[in-house]
């Protein structure tokens, strides 16, 4: 035998077993670190292709403001969002699409009640490293709707803005139990 087709069905072997312990592992739990955020999340497999997500994120910066010269202020920023998620192939390396809606909080000096509504489509590669490890990347689009109001000196300030960016994660880890 040739050693290109000793590897070739060891590779097949490994994948098969993968996705052989993968089906008995169908809850997992995901820590992401993305551009300026990290995030965690909870994930339940149905069948081999459907996932429902659950995510919370978390981010801490600081916000400028064009209208005033003066200081700026410290934020906090919160995120929870709900989505699923589509695999297109079998492990250990299965593409994906997804779809997610939720909400982002903002805490900052001199606002009040920032909630923020947004929705997110995406899509990557989950590539299982062990029976019950994966890594994965992702990247998309977010829509989010920023609606605030905010007291500085005295005097409120509106401000709304709807706002479509793009997003990709550095490096998730999945841990499936």
């Amino acid at each position: 035998m040739k050693p290109t087709f000793l590897l070739f069905l060891a590779l097949t072997s490994f994948g098969s077993q993968l996705q052989a312990q993968a089906a008995a592992h169908r809850t997992g739990i995901t820590f992401s670190v993305a551009q300026s955020s990290g995030d965690v999340s909870a994930r339940r497999l149905f069948g081999s292709s459907w996932a429902a997500l659950a995510d919370l994120g978390f981010s801490h910066g600081t916000a400028y403001s064009v209208a005033t010269i003066g200081p700026t202020a410290d934020t906090t920023n919160w995120s929870a969002t709900l989505g699923a998620r589509r695999y297109f192939a079998a492990s250990p390396l299965r593409p994906f699409a997804e779809l997610g809606a939720g909400v982002r909080w903002t805490e900052i000096a001199g606002c009040r009640h920032v909630r923020n509504p947004h929705g997110t489509v995406g899509g990557g590669v989950e590539y299982a490293v062990a029976p019950r490890v994966s890594i994965e990347g992702s990247a998309g689009l977010t829509y989010i709707e920023y609606t605030q109001r905010c007291t500085s000196g005295g005097i409120e300030y509106r401000f709304h803005q709807d706002a479509l960016s793009t997003f990709r994660s550095a490096l998730s880890i999945t841990f499936y139990f």
